[in-house]
């Protein structure tokens, strides 16, 4: 990974697109291929669907828009009415704006302090009370949920179950990766993650008829992208006759494809993601060794494993976080604020459905910050890194 981009200064985040990659990039280019969304991206969610092991599944222009493509396929499925959806306080923000803009009604979680994601009890309670007919959960930055009790939920209280891996790329839940527990989950490819296609996304499922309606959602609604046969019945059902049917429009839909340029990126990248993956594990089991008893950070379910695109720390309050982000930026270690804290303190969940607050989410908005993991980063990167943290805490 010697030529790998990178700046001056120790990132939080490096291109994973090498030169070797763009070079490659290159040689397929002079070959004058076709550009737009065709057989590479095809090709592409065949490899990623082999590698996360799913049965199917869709490339899209960034993991935001897988994001929307899921909420989507939820509220386009035949039984679909008005729903409420449980989303995460701690998380992205474009994992909760798709079931605003769909018109659904939100009900916000409180964070859990072993993995960050879902406070399983505060989960119960809104599962009990408002009778959701979704769940949306967030890997947070690698740290797997406790899935086995969130499946146990599910099969108790009956809620369709989406996960949003956009950061999560090989952490695995008791030997179980990430992004398939899920009716659908969510991964994205953008700069300094795991794996980069400059921008993308994908959506995993393993359920036939919703990646039919996937695939239509992610170009304007039309029956072109389906396998033939699935095309027919529509077709039959609607009387509409062969001319007309590459472009009947069957669901209200967008246009979020990639290109064949992003897909191919995908592939090159994706052949050295388990690689990329093991040193980012790597990096993080050390941050917690040298960390423990200085900082708080996620512990996760013994025997799970956290790839993460950042190490997330917690001072004990906000001056001791002012302090060490301070000594972090005199020692050119770059730094930022935990994800989005808790997005129920932000403009667009506030005015809306007022302030959201509960302890460990306003925790992690108060007093969380980043420190570095990537590709680039050894051990002993992680131990200078380490070194400027406790030397700035005592």
């Amino acid at each position: 990974m010697g030529n790998t981009f990178k700046s001056s200064r120790l990132d939080l985040a490096v291109d994973t697109i090498s030169r070797d990659d763009i070079e490659e990039l290159i040689g397929w280019l002079r070959e004058y291929p076709r550009l737009t969304m065709a057989d590479e991206t095809k090709r592409f969610e065949q490899a990623w669907s082999d590698w996360l092991g799913v049965r199917y599944s869709v490339m899209c222009n960034s993991g935001s828009s897988a994001n929307l493509l899921m909420c989507a396929a939820l509220d386009r499925a035949p039984s679909a009415k008005v729903r409420k959806i449980v989303v995460p306080a701690t998380g992205w923000a474009t994992t909760l704006m798709p079931a605003i803009q769909l018109g659904w009604q939100p009900l916000m979680c409180e964070s859990d302090s072993r993995t960050y994601g879902m406070d399983l009890a505060r989960l119960e309670e809104l599962l009990k009370r408002e009778r959701p007919e979704a769940v949306m959960l967030v890997q947070v930055l690698g740290v797997p949920n406790d899935m086995t009790r969130i499946l146990a939920l599910q099969r108790q209280y009956g809620f369709d179950l989406v996960e949003d891996c956009c950061a999560s790329h090989g952490s695995t839940h008791q030997g179980r990766k990430v992004g398939t527990f899920g009716l659908m989950s969510s991964f994205s490819f953008y700069y300094g993650h795991h794996m980069s296609t400059v921008e993308g996304g994908v959506v995993c499922t393993n359920e036939e008829d919703v990646y039919h309606r996937l695939l239509m959602l992610r170009s304007h609604g039309w029956l072109k992208d389906l396998p033939p046969a699935k095309a027919k019945v529509v077709m039959d059902k609607y009387g509409v006759d062969g001319f007309h049917a590459p472009f009947t429009f069957t669901l209200s839909g967008y246009n979020l494809r990639p290109t064949d340029i992003n897909a191919r990126l995908g592939l090159i990248q994706l052949r050295r993601l388990d690689d990329t993956i093991r040193i980012r594990v790597a990096n993080h089991l050390a941050y917690q060794a040298a960390l423990r008893g200085c900082v708080d950070f996620a512990e996760c379910i013994p025997g799970d494993t956290i790839s993460s695109i950042s190490f997330c720390a917690v001072a004990k309050s906000t001056a001791e976080r002012r302090r060490v982000v301070e000594a972090l930026e005199r020692n050119t270690i770059d730094t930022r604020i935990f994800t989005a804290g808790n997005l129920g303190r932000h403009p667009f969940w506030i005015d809306r459905y007022g302030e959201f607050r509960a302890p460990v989410a306003d925790r992690l908005y108060e007093c969380g910050f980043f420190l570095p993991n990537n590709q680039s980063l050894g051990v002993k990167d992680v131990g200078m890194v380490c070194d400027v943290v406790k030397k700035a805490l005592q």
